[in-house]
């Protein structure tokens, strides 16, 4: 497809999309809270339990080189491991988890929740055997 044609293709998706734009970016952003609320805790319990709150402990030298980098295996885990919880606790528009129906949607908040308690463990693990 040329650049030439892609405003052919455009514009029919945008007429017939434009009444459904609202509740197509709404159901969106919700599905993105799932992956950044734990994305969010790991960064806050990194940050405030491992770095102290304090920001020179970061080294800023390092950013760029790999082999000095953390793996993130934990964050990776401690949050695969929260959707098993963040699930059943989702009410959406095309599901609604068992937990979501007698308490309404809770799942950000359980994710978070879970990834925080996970990462301290797991980032313990990481350190140890990365060393950094």
């Amino acid at each position: 497809m040329t650049l030439k044609q892609l405003p052919k293709r455009i514009i029919p998706l945008s007429i017939a999309g434009q009444h459904k734009l609202y509740s197509a970016l709404s159901n969106f952003l919700s599905i993105m809270g799932y992956w950044t609320g734990p994305w969010a805790a790991a960064v806050l319990v990194e940050h405030l339990y491992f770095r102290k709150g304090d920001f020179a402990l970061y080294d800023l030298q390092s950013w760029n080189v790999p082999s000095k980098l953390p793996l993130g295996a934990a964050a990776l885990t401690a949050s695969a491991l929260s959707f098993a919880l963040a699930i059943p606790s989702m009410d959406q528009v095309w599901y609604e988890g068992p937990i979501a129906r007698t308490t309404g949607d809770i799942g950000i908040e359980l994710a978070m929740a879970v990834t925080a308690l996970l990462y301290i463990p797991l980032r313990h693990l990481e350190r140890r055997w990365k060393g950094i």
